[in-house]
């Protein structure tokens, strides 16, 4: 009997560890920066449309909220999130 329970506690645990990033699809051109709080005239990269992202945790900046993303093998942040639409939604 005791062995189930330790069961679902390690079930628990362990979709605690999953990753909690969506994957999502640019619909516009989208400015990423290599950290929250960039200058805005200094993009670390530019998102493609139609390019497939990972998108990831919000930081809240001085102003603005900042989303993680991860595109390929580049990583940033975006101030747009708007333009990076999930792949639940797309299709749904």
């Amino acid at each position: 009997m005791i062995k189930r329970p330790l069961f679902m506690t390690f079930l628990v645990a362990l979709a605690g560890c999953s990753d909690p990033m969506t994957e999502a699809i640019a619909s516009r051109d989208t400015l990423a920066y290599a950290a929250a709080n960039d200058a805005r005239d200094k993009p670390a990269f530019t998102i493609q449309v139609g390019t497939s992202c990972r998108v990831g945790k919000i930081s809240f900046g001085k102003v603005d909220a900042y989303t993680e993303v991860v595109c390929g093998d580049k990583k940033g942040w975006v101030l747009e999130v708007d333009n990076l639409k999930s792949l639940m939604l797309v299709g749904g």
